[in-house]
């Protein structure tokens, strides 16, 4: 009997050990975080509009307007996804779009296309590391 009930203590304890380090583990992944991606700094030739997504536009099913804006010159950027296409209708055009804080209103995040990146080239979105271009890092 004694044995019996090592055992069972045993397997207890060890079954309560795995529960609790999947539930730690599933808050670990499940944890938001906020401004996970880093910050990388970026130059832009004109004030851009930010968006709540990357592919907004009437014509794909997806209407909506700029959440906010983005003022030119130097700004960060946390990350890049693809989305719909900003072009000029000269040739210039850029599917990369960027995570940010927009300028206006203060404190709100937003979407900005990599089109108004300056010294860019089409479907391009890198940051200056020091030393070099470097894609900035997918979302």
């Amino acid at each position: 009997m004694h044995f019996r009930a090592s055992s069972t203590v045993r397997n207890t304890v060890v079954l309560l050990m795995a529960l609790l380090l999947a539930l730690a583990a599933d808050l670990w992944l499940a944890a938001p975080r906020a401004h996970a991606y880093g910050t990388y700094w970026i130059t832009t030739f004109a004030r851009a509009s930010g968006y709540p997504n990357t592919v907004c536009g009437t014509s794909n099913g997806h209407p909506c307007g700029p959440n906010g804006y983005l003022y030119a010159g130097s700004n960060y950027v946390n990350c890049r996804a693809w989305g719909n296409e900003v072009n000029d209708g000269q040739g210039n055009h850029n599917r990369w779009w960027l995570l940010t804080d927009l300028d206006t209103p203060a404190g709100s995040r937003g979407w900005v296309s990599a089109y108004y990146l300056s010294g860019q080239g089409n479907d391009q979105a890198d940051y200056w590391n020091g030393s070099r271009w470097v894609p900035i890092p997918n979302c």
